[in-house]
C-alpha cells in the first residue's frame, strides 16, 4: 500500500471504532473520538471507588505502515481488531467490548 492508502485505511478503521469501549481485563475503559481538527484521539478513563475520583488521560492516535497506535509514555500500544465479542485489542492493555 502507498502511504496515503495506509493513512486512509487507518482512518476508516478508526471511524468504525469511535465510541466507548469497556475493558474486559480491568484496565482503564477507553473512548475513541474524532476531534475538531480531524485527528482521532483515545481517552482512557478509570474510576477509583475507594477514593471516589476518576483518572483521565488523552492520547493521539497515530498510524504507520503496520497500523494504528497510541503512545503511552515511552511505550507504543498498537490498536487492532479482534473477533467478536471483543472487537478491539490494545497491546499491553488487552481486549475491549463496545459499550
Amino acid at each position: 500500500m502507498m502511504p496515503e492508502e495506509e493513512y486512509q485505511s487507518c482512518r476508516n478503521t478508526l471511524a468504525s471504532w469511535q465510541g466507548g469501549w469497556e475493558s474486559i481485563n480491568g484496565n482503564p475503559d477507553v473512548y475513541i473520538f474524532q476531534g475538531y481538527d480531524g485527528n482521532y484521539y483515545l481517552l482512557a478513563y478509570s474510576y477509583d471507588k475507594d477514593y471516589g475520583r476518576g483518572n483521565f488521560s488523552l492520547h493521539d492516535i497515530n498510524s504507520d505502515e503496520s497500523g494504528c497506535y497510541v503512545r503511552m509514555g515511552m511505550k507504543r500500544c498498537r490498536l487492532s481488531s479482534e473477533e467478536p465479542p471483543y472487537t478491539l485489542y490494545i497491546s499491553g492493555w488487552g481486549g475491549y467490548m463496545k459499550n
